[in-house]
C-alpha cells in the first residue's frame, strides 16, 4: 500500500459516514486544504512536525480510532522505505577483480598499443566512479524533534502555507441591501449531525460535539434536518425554542420563521 491508496481509505470511510470536509474543518479547526491533501495522500505539503497530530484529529472526527489509524501510516511509511532500500541495494555492483595487469595483457595482446591500454583503463576507473556516486546511500537525515508550538498555532501555520491563489473581486453591482432579520443560535448537549439551508439558498452541514454554540443570520426562513433531535436546543432572535424532537428521533426539513417553528406533515 502506498500514501495515496492510504488516503484514499480514509475519505471513503469519510463519504460513507457522510460527513463532509467542512464540518471536520470546523471541528478541528483544520483547513479543507490540509484536510484535502490528507486524503489524497499529499503528506508532503502538510507541516512535517504536525502530520501526526492533523491525522489523529482527522481520524477521530470521522469515527476512527486515531492511535490505530497512525500505527496503520506508520506502518505504509515503513513499507516505502523498506522497498526503497531493496531497490537501491539491488543497484549495486560487486566491485571489478583486476584478473590481469597492465603489463601482461599488454604481453599477451599482439597489436595493441600501451597508450591504448592506459585510456582503456582511464575509461574503467571513470566508469566505476559513476557507479559508486550513483549508488552512493546518502544519510537519513535526523528527524526533527516535535515543536511544542501549540495545536492553534499549528493550524495558522499550515492555513497560511497553502494559501489559495487571490483572484479578482466580482464587479459591484448596486442593489437595496437586504437586512438579515432572523437569527437562529444553536446549544448542543450531544454531538449530533445538523443540516441548515438559509432562505433556501445557502447551505451548511455540521458536526458538532457537546457544548457547542453556533448561530446563523436570515432574511425570511431556516430549514433545520437533524439526527438525535433532543441533542441541542434552539434560540431565535433571543427567544426560547426548546428541542425539535425527542431523543434519538431524526428531524428532517423543520421550518423556523419569525412566527415560531413548523413541523412538517
Amino acid at each position: 500500500m502506498n500514501l495515496e491508496s492510504f488516503g484514499e481509505e480514509l475519505r471513503k470511510h469519510r463519504e460513507q459516514r457522510q460527513v463532509s470536509l467542512a464540518s471536520i474543518s470546523e471541528i478541528t479547526r483544520i483547513s479543507e486544504k490540509m484536510l484535502e491533501s490528507i486524503e489524497a495522500g499529499k503528506f508532503s505539503v502538510v507541516p512535517q512536525a504536525y502530520i501526526r497530530a492533523f491525522l489523529r484529529a482527522y481520524a477521530r472526527a470521522i469515527g476512527l480510532d486515531g492511535d490505530e489509524t497512525l500505527r496503520r501510516y506508520d506502518a505504509v511509511n515503513q513499507e516505502i522505505r523498506s522497498a526503497a532500500e531493496e531497490w537501491v541495494n539491488r543497484g549495486k555492483t560487486a566491485p571489478l577483480k583486476q584478473e590481469r595487469s597492465v603489463d601482461d595483457t599488454v604481453a599477451r595482446t599482439p597489436g595493441v598499443s600501451f597508450p591504448s591500454i592506459l585510456i582503456a583503463v582511464v575509461a574503467l576507473v571513470a566508469v566505476a566512479v559513476v557507479i559508486y556516486l550513483v549508488n552512493r546511500e546518502e544519510p537519513m537525515p535526523a528527524q526533527e524533534p516535535l515543536s511544542k508550538v501549540p495545536f492553534d498555532r499549528a493550524i495558522h501555520e499550515s492555513e497560511a502555507a497553502v494559501s489559495r491563489p487571490e483572484t479578482a473581486p466580482p464587479p459591484v453591482v448596486q442593489t437595496a441591501p437586504v437586512v438579515d432579520s432572523l437569527r437562529l443560535e444553536i446549544t448542543t448537549t450531544d454531538s449530533v449531525w445538523v443540516s441548515v439551508v438559509i432562505d433556501g439558498t445557502r447551505k451548511g452541514e455540521y458536526l458538532f460535539p457537546a457544548g457547542r454554540v453556533r448561530s446563523w443570520a436570515a432574511r425570511d426562513q431556516f430549514v433545520i434536518s437533524m439526527g438525535n433531535a433532543a441533542a441541542a436546543t434552539f434560540r431565535l432572535n433571543s427567544k426560547d425554542l426548546g428541542a425539535l424532537g425527542r431523543r434519538g428521533a431524526v428531524a428532517r426539513n423543520v421550518l423556523i420563521t419569525q412566527a415560531g417553528v413548523l413541523q412538517p406533515q
